[in-house]
């Protein structure tokens, strides 16, 4: 009895307060898991109800491509009144009514047949794109400022996260009164 005295006197005031802080905290934890963790008993009967089987005729899938019996709909009907005329079924197009038959049309005056073979011929000249980047992404984030202003700064950070965006080097910096 004695040295249990001796044991209380040695705790000091803050430390009983701890102590019944922690016990009051964990008796507050108890009661919080307990009301959240259910009871179990009540889903005893869902579970054997979910465990009874019915006894119907049902019968396993057979072989790939022998279970595409379709649902028969009899008795139904549909009200086409209301839907858009693009949403009916409309006769296809032959691709062919689309190009003009008529030499002699206007089609025909602006797009003359040549009398020669143009096949594997480059129409194009070289040169005509020289000094615009065709390839880079000079005009990919394109600033459409009536002022030109100063290209942002990139700074190479590592490997990951670089801009594929280059400044316009078109365009000169402020050039209003620039010389």
């Amino acid at each position: 009895m004695k040295r249990k005295m001796n044991l209380l006197k040695n705790f000091k005031s803050h430390q009983v307060l701890i102590l019944v802080a922690i016990i009051v905290g964990g008796y507050f934890l108890y009661t919080y898991s307990k009301s959240k963790a259910g009871s179990l008993d009540s889903y005893s009967e869902m579970n054997s109800a979910s465990n009874a089987v019915e006894q119907n005729n049902y019968q396993p899938a057979g072989p790939e491509g022998t279970n595409s019996e379709n649902a028969q709909a009899t008795g139904m009907t549909t009200n086409m009144q209301g839907l858009p005329p693009s949403c009916v079924k409309q006769n296809v197009t032959d691709p062919r009514e689309l190009l003009p038959k008529d030499a002699n049309s206007e089609f025909s005056q602006l797009n003359p047949q040549g009398s020669g073979d143009l096949q594997n011929v480059s129409l194009l000249t070289a040169g005509t794109l020289q000094g615009i980047n065709t390839v880079g992404t000079s005009l990919r984030n394109a600033n459409l400022q009536l002022r030109s202003e100063p290209a942002n700064p990139r700074v190479n950070i590592g490997p990951w996260n670089n801009s594929t965006i280059t400044a316009d080097s078109n365009r000169r910096d402020l050039e209003i009164g620039s010389q």
